[in-house]
C-alpha cells in the first residue's frame, strides 16, 4: 500500500479535469488498482459522483433504528419449548408467557404482561429474556464470517484486470463503507462474548487469584478503625473547604460520582437486560429464581447494583452507618493524600472478573466486613488465617467492581430508585442505548416514578442551609473571585425567598396562612425568585462538589465548636526592643490569630420569625441532609415540566417563630411533586430496545399505554398486551370449604369489625 508518485499526481490531476468535464476515461491507461488504494485525494473526487443507483448498492438499514445492528438481519423463531426452565413441564400459562415475551423481544416491541402471584412470574420472565439473548449471541460468528467472506470477494473482484479499475473502485468502496462498520461492531461484540466465556469456566482460578494477591504482601495504605477518628476534623486544613475560585466560567465539573472506573471495553458492546424491581430484597429473590436455571447462570453474566452502604468493606467508612455520610467519606477519601487502598485499579478489576464469572457483590462485601474468608475462598483461605488485615486491604472495593463489570453484564439487577432517576443511572454507569428493560412488579410503577420525583424540603432543612451558605460567606468572603462571591449571595438571596414563602414575610402573599397549591412560576413568582437564573445557581451547587465541600465546612465548625479553646503559647519574658522588635510581634501576634482555633468559626446570626437577629450557633450537625434535599429541590425545578406542583406548607398561626416551626417533622415546608409521571419515562422507552411491564395486576392497560408508552412515541398498535388466568384451574384443582364453626362447636360469626 502506498501513496501514488508526482508523476501518477500529475496524471490524477488531468483526470480529475476529465471526470469533471464528463470524459471517457478510456483515452487512459488504468494503472494499477494498488496505487488507489491509498489515495485520499482520489476518494474525496469519487465520493461526490454517483456512479451507482441505490437499485445497484445493496441497503442494509433496516426500518426499525433498535434492530438495525447486524445482530438483527435475520429474525430468530418463537421456540416451542424453553428447555432452560428449571421444571420439566410448564403450565400452559407460563408456555404462553415465556413464548410472547420472546417474541416482543424478537420484534422491538413493548409490552405489558399479566400474570397472577404464584405463576411463576419472575422465572417465566428471566427464563425467556435470557434465551433470547443466548439465541441472539448464537448468530454473531457465523454472521462474523459471512460478512468476512463478502468483505474478501468484493476485494478479490476490485483486483480483476477486465472490469473498468475506477467502476470498480468505486462499487467495492461504496460497499466496504456500509460492510467495514458492521464487521468492527460484530468483531467487538465477539471479542466480548469471548471473554464472557472465559470468566464464566475460570470462576475457580480467578478467586485463587484474587486470595493470593491478597495474601502476598501487607497493604499499601493502613485502614484506620479508631471510631474516636473517624468525624474528626483535626488536622483538615480549611482551605480543602474552598469553593474553587480559579474557573471564572463556573461551569460543572464532573467529580468522582459520576466517573467510571477505565475499562477496556467500550459501551455499548453486548446485549442486556436491565431487570428492577422495587427493593433490594426483591431483587435478591430474582436472583435466588435465576439459581434454579443452572444451564443459564453458568451462561449469563449478572451484576446487581447496590449503593455504598451495603458494598463499602473499608470499616473506617462504612461504620458511619449513614448512607449520605457514607457516600460523601467515600468521595473524600478518593480525594485526599492517603487513598483507599481497596480502589486500586488492578484490585478492582480482579473483583469485577470474580463477580462476572459469578460470586455476588454482596457475598464479597460480606465476607471482607466479617473476615469469613472460608465462604469466600473455601478451605484456601485457611493458609492466611493469620493475615486477616491484609487480605481486607487488598481486597478491591466491591462497590467500584460493581460498576467496573457492567460493560460486560447481560443481566443488570437494579432498583426502582436507580432506573427511574436520570441522574443516579447515570452516576450507576447503566447505559440505556439498545438495551431491554424489564420492570417487574410494575403495577405500581407511575406511583413509584412520582415518588422518585418528588422532594420535601422542611423549613428546618432551609435554615440549615441559610446557616451553612452565610457562614461559608463570612469565612472565606476575602478569598473568593468576584463570579464565586455572585454565586454565594444569589443562592443566600434564593433560600431567603423560601424561607418567606413559608413564614409569609411578603406583603403581596395571599392565604399565607393557608397549605395551597402552586404551579412552579407560581412559587417562584410569590417568593419573588422568578427573575433569578437558576440554572446558573444549580451549575454553581454542582461544580466541583459545592455541596460536599459545603457540607464538610459545616461539621468543621461544628467540630470546633466543641473542641476547648486552644493551649496557651508560652510567652517569652525576655522581649527585645526596637521597632524591627515591634514588627516581628506584630507578625507574629497576625500568625498565631491564624492558627487559633477560638477566632477561625465565624459568629452566626440566626433570624426569627419577626425578623429580629438573634446572636446564637444553631445546630449543623445534620446540615448534610438539608444542603442535598436544597440541591435535589432545586433540580427539580430546574428540569420540572408543565405538569409539576408545589405544595406550600406555611408556619401557622399558632408557631410563634421560625425555629418553632422547624422542629416540627410535620411543620411548614415545600413540597415538589408532578402530576404526571409517565412522561418523565421517556428516556427509558425511546434509548432502550424495549420495555417490559409486568405484575400480577396490570389493569388498566390503558393507562400504561397512555402515560408510558405514548408520550414516548410508541402508538398503542405496537404494544403487546398479555393477560393469562391462574396456573390452578379452581373446578378441579382447588377444593373450598367454609368453615361455619370451631373444633368445640362453637358457632363462628363474621362482623367485620
Amino acid at each position: 500500500m502506498r501513496r501514488p508518485g508526482a508523476a501518477h499526481s500529475v496524471a490524477w490531476k488531468h483526470r480529475k479535469r476529465e471526470i469533471q468535464l464528463g470524459s471517457r476515461l478510456s483515452l487512459f491507461s488504468p494503472p494499477s488498482m494498488d496505487e488507489f488504494t491509498a489515495d485520499t485525494q482520489g476518494d474525496s473526487i469519487l465520493a461526490g459522483i454517483s456512479l451507482f443507483s441505490s437499485d445497484q448498492i445493496g441497503d442494509y438499514k433496516h426500518p426499525n433504528p433498535h434492530i438495525a445492528s447486524p445482530m438483527f438481519t435475520q429474525s430468530l423463531p418463537i421456540p416451542k419449548e424453553f428447555p432452560d426452565f428449571p421444571f420439566p413441564n410448564p403450565y400452559p400459562q407460563q408456555l404462553a408467557l415465556m413464548q410472547s415475551i420472546y417474541d416482543t423481544l424478537e420484534r422491538s416491541r413493548c409490552g405489558i404482561f399479566q400474570s397472577p402471584t404464584g405463576t411463576g412470574k419472575s422465572l417465566s420472565l428471566l427464563t425467556a429474556s435470557l434465551r433470547w439473548i443466548l439465541d441472539r449471541n448464537s448468530t454473531v460468528q457465523p454472521k462474523l464470517k459471512d460478512l468476512r467472506e463478502k468483505l474478501k470477494a468484493i476485494n478479490a473482484l476490485s483486483t480483476q484486470s477486465d472490469l473498468d479499475w475506477v467502476m470498480a473502485y468505486e462499487k467495492s468502496r461504496v460497499e466496504k463503507l456500509v460492510i467495514e462498520p458492521e464487521l468492527e461492531d460484530l468483531a467487538r461484540v465477539n471479542d466480548c462474548l469471548e471473554k464472557i466465556s472465559d470468566l464464566k469456566t475460570s470462576s475457580s482460578k480467578l478467586l485463587s487469584d484474587l486470595l493470593n494477591d491478597s495474601g502476598v504482601t501487607s497493604a499499601p495504605h493502613s485502614v484506620a478503625t479508631d471510631p474516636q477518628e473517624e468525624n474528626s476534623y483535626e488536622g483538615i486544613q480549611v482551605e480543602e473547604f474552598l469553593f474553587d475560585t480559579a474557573n471564572e466560567n463556573l461551569e460543572p465539573v464532573e467529580d468522582d460520582e459520576c466517573s467510571k472506573p477505565a475499562t477496556d471495553v467500550e459501551q455499548p458492546r453486548i446485549l442486556q437486560i436491565i431487570y428492577c424491581s422495587r427493593t433490594h430484597s426483591q431483587l435478591s429473590q430474582v436472583l435466588g429464581e435465576l439459581k434454579k436455571c443452572q444451564n443459564l447462570i453458568n451462561q449469563i453474566t449478572v451484576v446487581q447494583l447496590a449503593a455504598r452502604h451495603s458494598l463499602c468493606t473499608n470499616k473506617k467508612i462504612y461504620r458511619l452507618s449513614h448512607p449520605e455520610a457514607i457516600n460523601e467519606a467515600c468521595l473524600e477519601l478518593g480525594r485526599s493524600k492517603q487513598k483507599c487502598s481497596m480502589r486500586n485499579r488492578s484490585s478492582v478489576s480482579k473483583v469485577s472478573n470474580c463477580i462476572l464469572s459469578g460470586v455476588p457483590a454482596s457475598v464479597i462485601a460480606s465476607c471482607v466486613r466479617q473476615d469469613r474468608y472460608s465462604d469466600l475462598f473455601g478451605k484456601q483461605a485457611g493458609t492466611l488465617r493469620n493475615q486477616a488485615s491484609n487480605i481486607t486491604a487488598r481486597i478491591g472495593c466491591p462497590y467500584y467492581a460493581t460498576r467496573s463489570a457492567l460493560p460486560l453484564a447481560q443481566l443488570i439487577l437494579v432498583p426502582y430508585s436507580t432506573l427511574l432517576q436520570p441522574a443516579t443511572r447515570a452516576q450507576s454507569g447503566i447505559s440505556l442505548k439498545n438495551a431491554v428493560i424489564v420492570i417487574d412488579e410494575a403495577h405500581n410503577l407511575l406511583e413509584a416514578t412520582t415518588s422518585s420525583m418528588s422532594v420535601l424540603l422542611h423549613l428546618r432543612d432551609i435554615h440549615s442551609v441559610l446557616t451553612v451558605l452565610r457562614s461559608y460567606q463570612q469565612y472565606y468572603a476575602s478569598r473568593f473571585s468576584s463570579v464565586c462571591s455572585l454565586r454565594i449571595k444569589q443562592l443566600i438571596s434564593f433560600v431567603q425567598c423560601l424561607q418567606n414563602v413559608l413564614t409569609a414575610r411578603r406583603s403581596n402573599v395571599t392565604g399565607s396562612l393557608e397549605s395551597r397549591v402552586v404551579t412552579v412560576s407560581g412559587m417562584l413568582s410569590e417568593a419573588g425568585a422568578d427573575n433569578m437564573s437558576l440554572h446558573q445557581l444549580t451549575d454553581c451547587m454542582h461544580q466541583k462538589r459545592m455541596v460536599a465541600k459545603l457540607a464538610g465546612f459545616a461539621k468543621w465548625l461544628v467540630d470546633k465548636s466543641d473542641r476547648p479553646t486552644a493551649v496557651k503559647r508560652q510567652i517569652d519574658t525576655d522581649l527585645p526592643v526596637g521597632m524591627h522588635a515591634l514588627l516581628t510581634r506584630m507578625k507574629r501576634r497576625n500568625a498565631d490569630q491564624q492558627d487559633d482555633d477560638s477566632v477561625d468559626a465565624p459568629f452566626i446570626h440566626g433570624e426569627t420569625s419577626s425578623g429580629s437577629t438573634s446572636s446564637r450557633t444553631p445546630d449543623l450537625e445534620g446540615c448534610s441532609s438539608s444542603l442535598y434535599k436544597f440541591q435535589a429541590f432545586l433540580d427539580a425545578v430546574i428540569i420540572s415540566e408543565d405538569d409539576a406542583r408545589v405544595m406550600i406548607t406555611p408556619v401557622g398561626p399558632n408557631q410563634l417563630d421560625a425555629s418553632t416551626a422547624s422542629s416540627d417533622t410535620k411543620g411548614p415546608s415545600l413540597y415538589f411533586t408532578v402530576l404526571n409521571p409517565g412522561r418523565y419515562l421517556r428516556d427509558l422507552v425511546q434509548q432502550s430496545r424495549c420495555v417490559l411491564l409486568a405484575g400480577g395486576t396490570m389493569e388498566p392497560f390503558e393507562e400504561l399505554i397512555e402515560q408510558v408508552f405514548v408520550p414516548a412515541g410508541k402508538p398503542p398498535e405496537n404494544t403487546v398486551v398479555f393477560a393469562c388466568d391462574h396456573v390452578i384451574d379452581p373446578k378441579r384443582q382447588l377444593a373450598i370449604y367454609p368453615v361455619a364453626e370451631s373444633p368445640d362447636g362453637q358457632m363462628l360469626e363474621f362482623t367485620y369489625q
